[in-house]
């Protein structure tokens, strides 16, 4: 046997993904995924919601307490049912939209009335166990309003209005600013703009009887940010602990980093917080946080230190309340520099312990006349600047913020950046894809846990992916959207297993779990799926089937030949649905050629084409990766496809090919009266003898019409060099008819009478001799056709009695050879102008 290797492109599952960029781009090492399926794929089931008219689903919420899925969208929310979101009947909607009179007031302020001046949903939270709060532009005029969660409709007063709260704080003016908000123990945490330009940025509080608080403009706490998520961290529990600390608000941005001199800005990705318990300040930072700082968050690869410094979107995954400490920060990062590919982005993690150790680390200071930051080494007052009420401020007899002292405040005002950096190298780097959403789901199989991240692109794709040892591993990648639009929000559904996911005019529900798709015991562990097990016989989704000891996973090792050999030989392990113990068998006509298909089921597998190799066979790849194959008469041969990955081989097709020899007519008609075939079957092989039972055939018509193409392009050139020529041809002909025509005179005696002067005057002839009249005679020369006789032409004589006059210079050119011809005295001599 012969094996043909193709179509390598095999990357180890442990690829290190810590690739760097070298000189010229990044590096050869991206991470490829194992699966991809293409839109609306068979392999890849999925559920989808849109309507008509309907645009920019950017606001979800997702409440397994109503068992419903929130949706804002332009003007319109929806709840949809979790049991089917693609079925209408089982949906609700109303729609809010924006009073005509603000619409005009919208476009007066200068804004598009076709685009900007509407109603888009910016924030759609929970308040209680009976109402939702609600948010939107509002045609640059921010308004809130409540939603009772039992008949879906707005909260109206008595007399039939819906009651609105301002807006201004909460959420945006402009539809396209990025903002976050969240809601803790009936508290509102926004992170967004509170002006109509959009050149205040605030870290609001509100909603509640308390005081509200915001962060402090004035003294530049925020640099022109882009909020991309918020997080409530319950770090107040387990009740009763010693330390005794409050529960925290986590904010996550990019902004321009002040700190950096740099001609450019420099953007810079930060993790700020606030303590919930704050109540501003009694004297100094009243009504303004107490407890707010501000940290840097790096993105980096580990060998040049080049950095994805812009923060796209961020996961907390928290395994539960009181396992707080155990949080980790799942951020999707870019550049705005591009070093090599551009688009690149990378997936980084941050710990609960690097930001801690961040916020209890240094300070920062700015120097007020330079604008130059440093490092603050001095002592700090005491309690800590910034930090929440704990039990050892409750000691120093500090309850709460309105009691902390002024120094403490003082301080925290200039001082609310952290010196510490919390660093990270990308887990996922990916060359050419802009990541923009990401979901992350904490997986626990046997005595393991595993962390499945499901990352969105900017062109509609998702895809799904697990750390491993601190690797990544792209199990697969799927195609949500039709149009490349780009992903806006992921909701993830750990309860049901369910990803839904948003663009500008769609909503998809996908199954996090794909484990009937692995048709073979390789192939399940190949994947390296948490969600998927072998049980034996096949591939089942450990989540949806009660626990079972012949449950087995190799997610680490991917160890195929300890799993698979207890059930199957590997080379025999075929999946009965593509797969049959026989060869297919495909009949083709002698010498003729035939494409076998064979299609991978990884990206990471390579193939490989096992046959008898002889002589008189041809052979060879074609660019889809199939086997291309001539004929033989009379004969069969054997063809196999193997996929071989990570060591493990499986039977991808197999084919018995057979030649029969086909009868052709040979006449000059060109008619045969045998059966078409395809085009193919009448390629024949260069250089191969031809069956003994075809007769030839002639192409006495196709040679007549390659000659008579060939004359007209011999005539059609012949006329284009005639052409091209055509300016030198005539004056070689005009040469060849001048000494015939003008032939020069025998030369007389007398001398030619000269009938007009240089002056114009008439005087009478003279016989006088010249020179001049002489050189005219002996140098004359015909050079523009027609020529004539130098009879026709005027004679000149010049009297003797006058003299020279250069202003009685006279140009004569004559109508045989209207060459223009200067006289001067009694010297005839050819203008060279």
């Amino acid at each position: 046997m012969w094996t043909m290797n193709m179509a390598v492109l095999h990357l180890p599952v442990y690829t290190v993904l810590l690739v760097g960029y070298v000189q010229a781009g990044v590096a050869d090492g991206d991470v490829t995924p194992r699966l991809t399926f293409s839109y609306n794929a068979k392999e890849r089931t999925a559920k989808r919601f849109s309507a008509s008219g309907v645009v920019n689903f950017t606001t979800l919420h997702l409440s397994n307490e109503d068992k419903t899925l929130y949706v804002g969208a332009r003007e319109i929310l929806f709840a949809l049912n979790l049991t089917d979101i693609s079925e209408v009947t089982l949906h609700r909607n109303f729609t809010w939209e924006t009073p005509d009179r603000k619409r005009e007031e919208c476009s007066f302020k200068g804004k598009d009335l076709q685009k900007d001046c509407f109603n888009y949903i910016k924030i759609f939270l929970r308040v209680n166990s009976t109402h939702l709060y609600v948010c939107g532009t509002y045609a640059f005029s921010p308004t809130c309003a409540y939603i009772k969660t039992d008949n879906f409709s707005l909260v109206k007063s008595d007399s039939g209005e819906v009651v609105t709260e301002d807006g201004r704080s909460r959420c945006p003016f402009n539809p396209e600013y990025k903002s976050t908000a969240i809601i803790a123990d009936g508290e509102l945490y926004a992170g967004t703009v509170s002006n109509f330009q959009g050149n205040e940025p605030i870290i609001y509080k509100s909603l509640s009887q308390g005081t509200s608080l915001k962060t402090e403009n004035s003294l530049n706490w925020l640099q022109d940010p882009a909020f991309v998520g918020s997080a409530y961290i319950q770090e107040s529990l387990p009740k009763g602990n010693e330390v005794g600390d409050d529960d925290k608000i986590y904010f996550f941005f990019s902004e321009v980093g002040k700190e950096f001199d740099f001609f450019d800005n420099t953007l810079v990705s930060r993790i700020a917080r606030v303590c919930k318990g704050d109540l501003g300040g009694e004297r100094v930072l009243q009504k303004k946080w107490t407890t707010f700082l501000k940290a840097q968050l790096l993105c980096s690869l580990p060998d040049d230190g080049f950095p994805f410094n812009i923060i796209q979107d961020m996961f907390v995954l928290t395994p539960s309340p009181e396992d707080w400490k155990n949080t980790v920060f799942y951020g999707v990062f870019t550049s705005q520099w591009y070093k090599g590919a551009s688009g690149s982005s990378a997936v980084c993690s941050f710990t609960m312990d690097q930001v801690a150790k961040a916020f209890n680390g240094r300070y920062r200071e700015v120097n007020r006349e330079t604008q130059q930051w440093y490092t603050y080494n001095h002592p700090v007052p005491e309690p800590r600047p910034g930090m929440c009420i704990t039990n050892d401020a409750r000691k120093q007899d500090i309850p709460s913020s309105l009691r902390m002292p002024d120094k403490v405040l003082n301080f925290v005002k200039d001082h609310f950046l952290m010196d510490s950096v919390i660093r990270s190298s990308p887990l996922l780097l990916k060359r050419n894809a802009h990541y923009t959403q990401i979901a992350v789901h904490r997986v626990q199989t046997g005595s393991k846990v595993y962390h499945v991240l499901f990352v969105g692109t900017d062109d509609g794709r998702l895809h799904k992916a697990i750390n491993i040892n601190g690797k990544m591993h792209i199990i697969e990648e799927m195609v949500v959207f039709r149009n490349s639009q780009p992903v806006l929000n992921i909701e993830l559904d750990t309860e049901k297993g369910r990803l839904y996911i948003s663009s500008f005019s769609e909503l998809v529900e996908v199954p996090i779990a794909n484990c009937t798709n692995y048709q073979s015991c390789g192939e399940c562990v190949l994947s390296r799926d948490p969600y998927c097990a072998w049980d034996g016989s096949q591939c089942v989704d450990i989540r949806q089937t009660p626990p079972n000891k012949a449950w087995q996973q190799s997610i680490v090792e991917a160890d195929t030949a300890t799993i698979c050999n207890k059930v199957l030989n590997p080379r025999f392990a075929k999946s009965p649905s593509i797969r049959t113990s026989a060869c297919q068998p495909i009949t083709i006509p002698a010498n003729t050629f035939r494409v076998l298909p064979c299609k991978l089921r990884s990206n990471l597998a390579v193939r490989k084409w096992e046959f008898r190799k002889t002589p008189s066979h041809f052979h060879y790849p074609s660019p889809e990766g199939g086997l291309v194959v001539v004929g033989q008469a009379d004969r069969q041969e054997n063809y196999e496809c193997w996929s071989v990955e990570e060591g493990f081989r499986q039977l991808l097709a197999n084919y018995c090919v057979r030649g029969e020899a086909r009868q052709e007519s040979t006449t000059f008609t060109g008619r045969s009266h045998i059966p078409p075939i395809s085009q193919e079957e009448f390629i024949i092989l260069p250089g191969e003898a031809r069956s003994p039972h075809m007769n030839t055939k002639t192409y006495w018509n196709e040679l007549l019409v390659v000659c008579a193409l060939l004359a007209f392009s011999l005539v059609v050139f012949s006329l284009f060099v005639v052409y091209r020529n055509r300016s030198h041809m005539k004056s070689m002909l005009k040469e060849g008819e001048c000494p015939a025509i003008q032939q020069k005179k025998p030369r007389t005696v007398g001398k030619p009478v000269e009938n007009l002067p240089l002056n114009g005057n008439a005087v009478t002839a003279s016989v006088s001799d010249h020179k001049g009249y002489q050189a005219l005679n002996d140098n004359y020369i015909c050079s523009t056709p027609p020529c004539s006789s130098p009879d026709n032409s005027k004679s000149f004589s010049e009297s003797e009695k006058r003299p020279l006059n250069l202003k009685e210079s006279h140009v004569e050119i004559s109508p045989t050879c209207p060459r223009p011809r200067v006289r001067l005295g009694s010297m005839i001599k050819d203008s060279i102008v």
